[in-house]
């Protein structure tokens, strides 16, 4: 194998490549070092060319290096983490010191195949059989719509081939864990119809013991996801791709741990009397269809998820008698948005689009007497049941202007106006209650080219998410409104070796939603902070030393400060609820040949995160942790064997940590992070 080649791939993951970069410098021997685009502003962009701070990762760099799930991003993008929470399904976004509210809408657009995912659950989907993923930081909203309050998140999976491609990966870790993906492609009628058929299955007997029942408390029986999609070439300007997929599983639940200590670097394991459990299905279907107009491309995408689910849980957490819950959880959501794209040449260039969402959310928690017995029936026991309806209609218009002032020089505008129609159920009463939010959101941005090579951008921008119904008994949760002041830098150096990107910017935040549990009314309440302020920065740096090694670093400021909480005044100069000042990560990439077509590879990155503040009394903060990941082994075009390690120091760290004042109960819980995890690794290939 070329050294060459695989060290593109490598630096495309330090750097941030997409797919497209890849292809090109696959197909194009002297192709340069820079050419690496992405599509953040929803057309082909050289990655450097963007005034986004912008990390796009490609296909074969996260198959390379094993990413499997949205939390193992954070090893390559500044300050940005998602934390695991409640249920094995659910996780919880912070990116620029903006973290997620339970029951709220994520402060981070997160789009599949350009369907919106309406739901947190969603966002722990597994990665697989993917062709890209960018993750933009700040406001996005005139480019990909609604919650794209603090950044986007865009998921591509892969297209069908016009040529036949196969694809299998076996992975065999400790905790008995076995990960399995394979894919097909190929066409049906050449030139005309293409087709995908891919799938992954996943099972664990855990690596986090239940210290009562002996068990992995993390058990995952199945998890198993099926992807299909036809691509129709109607013409030489219309194209139509049709995707589904299903998945399913059946793991454990909520694996909360009881800190007695009341100290939150008191490192525990869960201890239930009986297992948490949790079990559930989802159905997608997108349609995707597109034609080029003389002027423009018309893009419409459509999409539709049901998602079911059932949550059973130890509610006090411990291995005593008490009490429990069962909570059966449905959602439906159908999307629509049409767009319109100006062509990328010429001195002004266009977009505009429409959208719309509609979804259903039924939830109902039954709560049933812990009889301290592992083979207890909770549900002859049920003893309250509280039901949950809710219904939004979204809808947005949003467009943007790119113009070249001069040949350095280029403006850029853009907004977004949402309208979000929301109906909740008041249980106690029967009735409905029903609010709107809808808010204006401009974007401007002057980005300057010094040469190919070096450019500088301002930008601000406003950035929004809809306010939260809590029920009867607690008031509705106001929208969250940011304001963002960026300045940015993108270069290269040394014959294009060399990148370092980087921003500095301030936030000012109203309304700043966080959440907490109220254990006496049963109930994840949502709730705002009138101010905070997030004052923060990136700097990215990578550099190809030589052919076969290429090393990066970046580091990730984000400083939360309250500013006005008139409920709790007290609080005020302290940190957000889940916020850490800081992270820095480095890493290398070195790729070696051993001989005419074999190549020995080594991959490492360290992660290091300052103090982690959980509530924002302040009083719960997790200490700084280092986290490591390794991948060694040997390859060529069509196999590769390897070993590889997460967590390598086998870090104690918790996901999530909510204090007895957040919850109601008389101690502390928290969801333990996963322990060292090691296994190996074989990857076929046609």
């Amino acid at each position: 194998m070329k050294n060459g080649q695989k060290k593109t791939w490598g630096a495309a993951f330090l750097l941030g490549a997409s797919p497209y970069a890849i292809g090109a410098a696959a197909a194009q021997t002297e192709a340069p070092r820079d050419e690496i685009y992405v599509t953040a502003q929803k057309r082909e962009q050289r990655l450097q060319d963007v005034p986004i701070q912008v990390d796009a990762v490609g296909a074969e760099a996260l198959e390379d290096n094993f990413i499997r799930q949205s939390s193992e991003l954070q090893r390559v993008v500044p300050n940005f983490t998602v934390q695991r929470t409640d249920t094995y399904s659910n996780s919880v976004i912070v990116l620029r010191g903006i973290a997620q509210a339970s029951r709220a809408d994520p402060p981070v657009a997160v789009l599949v195949d350009g369907v919106p995912q309406d739901d947190s659950r969603q966002l722990n989907q597994r990665l697989f059989d993917i062709e890209q993923i960018e993750v933009l930081r700040g406001p996005q909203g005139s480019i990909y719509g609604r919650n794209a309050e603090a950044g986007a998140i865009i998921i591509t999976t892969k297209a069908a081939t016009d040529e036949f491609s196969a694809f299998a990966d076996i992975s065999y870790g400790n905790g008995d864990s076995f990960d399995a993906t394979a894919s097909v492609s190929g066409p049906l009628a050449p030139g005309k119809v293409r087709f995908r058929l891919a799938g992954n299955f996943f099972s664990t007997d855990g690596v986090i013991e239940n210290s009562f029942t002996g068990v992995g408390a993390d058990k995952v029986n199945h998890d198993v996801t099926l992807r299909g999609n036809l691509d129709f070439l109607i013409s030489d300007q219309t194209t139509l791709r049709l995707i589904g997929s299903y998945s399913d599983f059946d793991a454990a639940g909520v694996i909360f741990a009881p800190v007695f200590s009341g100290d939150a670097n008191d490192f525990v394991v869960p201890e239930s009397n009986f297992p948490n459990r949790g079990n559930g299905d989802s159905k997608n279907v997108t349609v995707q269809l597109e034609h080029e107009f003389p002027f423009a491309t018309f893009r419409s995408i459509s999409g539709y998820t049901r998602l079911d689910q059932r949550q059973i849980t130890d509610l006090d957490f411990t291995s005593a008698m008490g009490i429990g819950n069962n909570q059966p959880f449905s959602k439906e959501i159908a999307s629509q948005e049409f767009r319109l794209i100006s062509p990328g040449d010429g001195p002004f260039r266009w977009l505009v689009a429409a959208d719309i969402l509609h979804s259903k959310f039924n939830l109902a928690t039954q709560v049933f007497t812990d009889a301290g017995d592992p083979e207890n029936d909770p549900f002859t026991m049920i003893f309250s049941r509280r039901p949950e309806k809710s219904r939004r209609t979204n809808f947005g218009v949003s467009g943007q202007v790119d113009y070249d002032l001069s040949d350095d020089l280029t403006l850029t505008l853009g907004a977004r106006y949402d309208q979000d129609e929301r109906k909740a159920l008041d249980f106690a009463t029967g009735t409905y209650l029903e609010e709107t939010f809808d808010k204006f959101q401009p974007r401007a941005s002057l980005m300057y080219r010094f040469d190919d090579d070096r450019q500088i951008y301002a930008t601000y921008s406003v950035g929004f998410r809809s306010g939260a119904f809590n029920g009867a008994d607690f008031p509705i949760a106001k929208s969250e409104t940011l304001t963002n002041y960026e300045l940015g830098f993108k270069t290269q150096w040394w014959d294009r070796r060399v990148t370092l990107n980087g921003a500095v910017f301030y936030n000012d935040v109203k309304d700043y939603q966080f959440s907490y549990i109220d254990f006496v009314a049963r109930a994840n309440v949502t709730s705002n902070i009138e101010k905070v302020s997030i004052i923060g920065g990136e700097l990215e740096l990578s550099a190809n030393l030589a052919d076969p090694l290429t090393v990066f670093t970046n580091v990730g400021l984000a400083k939360t400060e309250i500013e006005e909480f008139p409920l709790f005044p007290q609080y005020v100069g302290n940190n957000t609820p889940r916020s850490a000042d800081w992270s820095v990560t480095a890493g290398f990439d070195f790729t070696q040949d051993i001989s005419s077509n074999l190549d020995f590879f080594l991959r490492g990155d360290i992660q290091y995160m300052s103090d982690r503040y959980w509530f924002h009394d302040n009083l719960d903060v997790q200490d700084p942790k280092s986290f490591g990941n390794l991948n060694v082994g040997i390859e060529n075009d069509t196999w590769s064997l390897s070993f590889w390690a997460k967590n390598l120091y086998d870090t104690k760290a918790y996901d999530t940590f909510f204090p007895g004042q957040a919850t109601g109960l008389p101690y502390d819980v928290a969801f333990p992070t996963r322990p060292r995890t090691y296994g190996v690794r074989l990857t076929l290939r046609n």
